[in-house]
């Protein structure tokens, strides 16, 4: 898949989010709607390449194709899990990690999207022996993608050791984005309990994304926005080995309930979360709510 904007931002809100529940990716169990696909975009790919194979223990198969301009697929025991691919000379998007949603039929979802008050960037395209892959900017401002699925379904494997495993946005108007992907993408959400508001979407009996109500903390400089976590073992550890790669850690590490977050941004400046289901046993460094890259200061 090609890659394209968003900006940065972080999991934390006091209540937790259901932990997305495992399952083998594959065309019978493929649901419309929920997460497909994430891929990096980024001004140093090679540098992207030995960052991410370093802190997650992924191997990268690079296109030799030139019709994808060097895009690669990050393999996790030769299962895929994420993409990434240079960001071209024309996008003044600062680097970054996009989530992709699945859909049957990219050119309606389009027109829902427009329906919904969203933006299509552009007409979906066939990418050859993959499949069609769409661009819009929802009803709140943030950049999402929809994946049609040909010979790439999506992922191989989520929600487990090294691989993607919560998907959230980050949203400026928390109702209008409901109506957006109710619509668009025919979201079943539920609400959840605390503050700030959340809201999940789920389809029997599990759960794949989180909208966040972030109208307090969005500004400026950072705009509504859709956001990666990672699964891993241990958050520390990780945290050292993204350090020692040339990456940042953008929020110390904090507990939530149903596990134990930190945030952290390549050395390109993309901003990921790392996320561990297992609390530590020590104070937590950050209360979920407080735990922005704005706060973290």
């Amino acid at each position: 898949m090609l890659a394209s904007g968003s900006a940065t931002f972080c999991d934390g809100a006091a209540a937790p989010m259901h932990r997305l529940e495992a399952r083998m990716p594959g065309s019978d169990d493929l649901v419309a709607g929920a997460p497909a696909w994430v891929d990096l975009t980024t001004t140093d790919l090679d540098g992207a390449i030995d960052f991410y194979t370093r802190v997650f223990g992924w191997t990268a198969d690079r296109s030799a194709d030139e019709r994808y301009g060097g895009y690669t697929t990050f393999l996790l025991d030769g299962k895929r899990v994420a993409g990434a691919g240079s960001r071209s000379d024309d996008d003044p998007s600062p680097p970054h990690w996009s989530v992709y949603l699945l859909t049957w039929n990219a050119a309606a979802t389009s027109e829902r999207i427009a329906e919904a008050g969203g933006t299509v960037l552009f007409e979906p395209i066939d990418i050859p022996e993959m499949g069609v892959m769409g661009l819009a900017i929802d009803a709140t401002g943030a950049v999402v993608g929809y994946w049609q699925p040909g010979g790439l379904p999506g992922f191989d494997a989520f929600d487990e050791t090294g691989a993607a495993t919560r998907f959230e946005l980050a949203a400026s108007d928390f109702d209008a984005a409901e109506r957006f992907y109710a619509h668009a993408f025919h979201w079943d959400i539920e609400h959840g309990e605390g503050e700030p508001r959340y809201a999940v979407y789920r389809h029997a009996g599990r759960t794949f994304a989180r909208i966040l109500d972030a109208a307090e903390l969005l500004g400026a400089d950072l705009p509504p926005s859709w956001h990666v976590g990672f699964q891993v073992d241990d958050i520390e550890a990780t945290v050292a080995r993204a350090v020692a790669a040339g990456g940042t850690l953008v929020v110390p590490p904090w507990d939530v309930p149903d596990g134990r977050r930190a945030g952290l941004s390549d050395p390109s400046g993309a901003y990921f979360v790392v996320a561990s289901p297992t609390a530590a046993t020590s104070e937590p460094a950050a209360s979920a709510a407080s735990a922005t890259p704005e706060t973290a200061g």
